[in-house]
């Protein structure tokens, strides 16, 4: 029987893994190389992730799809955030997010992972 994909959503890496871990059904052999990868790679929870990519959207207009990549990567430096905005369709991310937003952002992810870390 074919498949119809219905809608995407874009999903960050802590997303992913609450997805996989809690299935209930065993996982094939890439399901659980992919929740490896995300296990070692993610460095928020589920839920913080979700409502940081929330804040992300509200405050700085960011698409999901941006607000998913900031969040998996975790930025520390606005040059870091400039490099994930500039490959999405924007037209000149640095005419549209000035250097205090691009900082506001980095600090918005350290707070979110010292939160994580405490």
């Amino acid at each position: 029987m074919a498949r119809r994909i219905i809608s995407r959503t874009p999903l960050s890496l802590p997303e992913v893994e609450k997805i996989l871990s809690s299935s209930g059904v065993e996982l094939t052999t890439l399901q659980q190389r992919v929740l490896n990868y995300v296990r070692k790679y993610s460095k928020l929870s589920a839920d913080r992730a979700e409502r940081l990519i929330n804040e992300l959207m509200e405050k700085f207009e960011l698409t999901r799809e941006e607000a998913v990549q900031i969040v998996d990567i975790c930025p520390a430096h606005v040059e870091e955030v400039r490099a994930i905005l500039s490959g999405y369709k924007r037209l000149a991310p640095i005419l549209l997010f000035s250097e205090e937003k691009l900082q506001a952002i980095v600090e918005l992810v350290k707070r979110y992972l010292q939160e994580e870390g405490e």
